[in-house]
């Protein structure tokens, strides 16, 4: 009883509000949850990324046009789900440190460098942590193409693939299905449709077409949206 009076406490001072006022706030809060799906899989040689175009709240469609995949740089992109102004926040933050760092350093920077700045800034707000579900793709030629799942405190996890979003888990039924290593561009896009059109057929938070990009270790090799009938 002790610990949870003294969590409430410390959420109503990072919300700025009464105590007395904690618990509907917490409770309202999940009033406002967002829905999204978003896909990253490594291919030979690049990364694709998959998003859906839908953004939610609760049961109302905020929009039907949402842009889940951004640049950060010319060879590496994010995807991202949870709260919108959370995750445009985290974009240009991390836009602007890896710029300074190519500048520094005339060269491009890694997708693990990248990705431990990224996660350095979610650690650091733990304690008032950002809503959101990050995926971070980029290509280098030292590295190779690198995907890391990212999550809202600062885990880095390496991966072949991945899914986050609340569709996430009948994404992962297709990527688990059909991934294999060493795909070509052309099988990795396939997949990469085939996960997230499962997600739009099934949740109702996802929908509204497909936003896909294919990045390798000169920069964006393709962009395109890709109109889903539900």
């Amino acid at each position: 009883m002790k610990y949870e009076k003294h969590l409430d406490a410390l959420y109503s001072k990072s919300l700025n509000i009464p105590i007395n006022q904690n618990k509907m706030v917490r409770s309202n809060k999940n009033l406002f949850k967002t829905g999204t799906t978003t896909v990253g899989l490594v291919c030979k040689d690049s990364v694709i990324l998959a998003t859906d175009k839908r953004a939610s709240m609760a049961y109302f469609v905020a929009s039907k046009t949402a842009e889940k995949v951004h640049k950060i740089q010319d060879h590496l992109w994010m995807t991202i789900a949870g709260s919108v102004a959370d995750a445009q926040y985290l974009i240009e933050l991390l836009r602007a440190q890896t710029t300074l760092f190519q500048l520094e350093r005339k060269k491009s920077i890694p997708v693990k460098t990248a990705g431990k700045i990224l996660s350095n800034i979610l650690y650091k707000n733990k304690m008032n942590p950002y809503w959101v579900g990050l995926i971070l793709g980029g290509v280098t030629e030292k590295e190779g193409p690198i995907l890391l799942d990212i999550g809202a405190i600062g885990s880095i996890l390496p991966e072949k693939y991945c899914a986050v979003g609340s569709g996430q888990n009948f994404s992962y039924g297709v990527l688990e299905a059909k991934y294999k290593d060493n795909l070509s561009i052309q099988e990795g896009k396939k997949i990469a449709i085939s996960a997230v059109k499962s997600s739009i057929i099934r949740d109702m938070a996802s929908g509204n077409g497909i936003d896909i990009v294919i990045i390798n270790k000169d920069g964006l090799v393709e962009k395109e949206f890709i109109s889903i009938k539900e």
